[in-house]
Formats: structure tokens, sequence, C-alpha cells
């Protein structure tokens, strides 16, 4: 029922999609709480990372390998990949979704379009992206929680048989230049979460470096203020999208932060990490976080 409705959706007639905002970075960063947080914003329609959506503006998009498991994913996508029929269906499907929903804007949480951002800009010319940053420690003991305890029966967070992270490893790091010093570690039998997180946010805060470096409409938030500060970084956040202001917003970020967030969501002692790996992932947090 939901593949038929996206099907119908991306063949209806689009109407003009006013600056959509993509919430990218690397998930356990806080982009679920962001996401909340914008959705009580009484112009925004949320999408919580509508991987099948995307999958029917391109039937190559499929990470993890739940929807095309014949055929693997891509993890980068770029403006070529944007032609007029994949345009003309994201348009479509966006339109729809702002009819059922009844707003005026849409909120797409979808981490991984931080490899995709020079595609997303093609479909969407005046799209806003909030890169989602956390400090690394406590995102690679988020994920090595979570992969824990989702087993290996290919509903973790390296995909179906292990299909987003042999993408990651062959495109992010063997496929990337910029990332030959994490190539050179041999990682890419490594079956560690943890380590496995690491190389993750270390080619993913690279992206996140060089967008936000490159692109006027794309900034960081940071996980680590935002639960400091959650009613002055939503208020940023919502000048930043072009969104009205909204106290209800604001109060409803600082009532939803809890103390073990505030704390740093509980960090767990790091494993042995390649040096190299360790520097590059230092390296990137403190061009994210500049010392000030």
């Amino acid at each position: 029922m939901v593949f038929r409705n996206l099907q119908l959706g991306a063949h209806r007639t689009g109407g003009q999609i006013d600056r959509p905002v993509f919430i990218v970075g690397m998930g356990r960063s806080g982009t679920t709480l962001l996401g909340r947080i914008l959705a009580a914003h009484p112009s925004v329609g949320f999408l919580n990372e509508p991987k099948a959506m995307w999958h029917e503006v391109r039937g190559d998009e499929d990470i993890i390998g739940s929807y095309a498991p014949a055929r693997p994913g891509r993890l980068y996508l770029d403006a070529d990949d944007a032609d007029d029929a994949v345009i003309r269906r994201a348009h479509a499907l966006y339109s729809w979704y702002l009819r059922v929903s009844r707003s005026e804007r849409v909120i797409d949480k979808y981490p991984e379009l931080i490899f995709r951002h020079a595609f997303v800009r093609a479909v969407f010319p005046d799209a806003r992206f909030l890169v989602a940053t956390r400090s690394p420690r406590s995102v690679l003991s988020s994920v090595a929680r979570w992969s824990a305890s989702h087993g290996r029966d290919g509903a973790n967070w390296w995909g179906a048989d292990d299909q987003k992270w042999n993408i990651l490893w062959d495109e992010a790091v063997l496929g990337k230049a910029t990332n030959s010093d994490i190539a050179a570690l041999d990682l890419g039998g490594q079956d560690d979460d943890f380590l496995r997180a690491a190389v993750e946010w270390a080619v993913t805060m690279r992206e996140a470096v060089s967008i936000s470096s490159d692109d006027p409409l794309a900034t960081i938030v940071c996980h680590d203020e935002l639960v400091r500060r959650p009613r002055e970084v939503i208020g940023e956040v919502l000048r930043f999208c072009g969104l009205a202001a909204s106290p209800r917003t604001e109060a409803y970020a600082e009532a939803i932060v809890t103390p073990q967030q505030v704390a740093g969501g509980g960090e767990r002692s790091s494993p042995s990490m390649p040096d190299a790996l360790s520097d590059a992932i230092d390296a990137a947090w403190l061009e994210l976080n500049p010392v000030q």
C-alpha cells in the first residue's frame, strides 16, 4: 500500500517546492531529535528517513538492501544523476506530501543524503541543509550499542548482508582520494561495530566540512550545543531555514531535551583504534568545532 501510494504520488503534477530542508550527517548525531523539534513548527511537514520515497525517485537508491536487494544501491549521487524524470518525480512526491500533511514546508531527515549533496541541490536548487554533528565518541558508542541490540539479521546498522558497510568502504574510502589515509588501514574486512562506526564518522564528517565550507545554504547544527542551549539554537535554525519564529517550537525543544542527552549519551571507553583513524576523527571534529 505504501509503495502504491508513492507510485501514484510520483505521477501527479508537482507544484513549486519552497526551500525544502534536509537534515543530514551521521546517524546517532541528534538528527532525530532535531527533526522531532522542527516537526513541531506549524508550517512543517516532517519526513523521517523516507527511504522508500527516495527509492521511488531513483530505483538505485537503496543503500541498506531493503527495497532492491538484487541491485545494491549507491552511496554517492551527483548532479548528473538528477535527470528530468528524477526531478519531476521528486517534486511530484514532495507536492503530494505537502498536500496530505497540510504543510507549507518539507523537512526531510535522511542522514546519508550528505553523500548526495550535489544531487539534492540539482533536484531542489533552493534547498537548505542542516548538517548534524555530535562529539565522535558519543556517536561511535551509540552506533555500537544500536548494532549490538539488533544483531546481524539484516536489520542492523550495516544493512542486509553488510551491504551498507561494503558500499561505504568501496565508495567513500577506496573510491575517494581524500580518504586514502583511511583506505591504507585496510579495515574493509573489519566487523567491530565501534571501528566501523569510526570509519563512517570520519568519512561523513569530512563531507560535512566540505559542504559547510562551500555551500552558503548549509549550516552546522551541533547536537552538543543544541542540548545545552535548545531555545537559542532552534531559534537560529528557524531563521536559517526561513521559517517564522515559533516560541512553541523553541519551548518544545527545551522540554524534550533529557539529562542523558545533556550529559553526552553515555560514552563508553574507546577500544583500540589505529592512530591514523583517531587522528582523522580528531582533525575533522576540530574543523567542525574550532576552538574559540
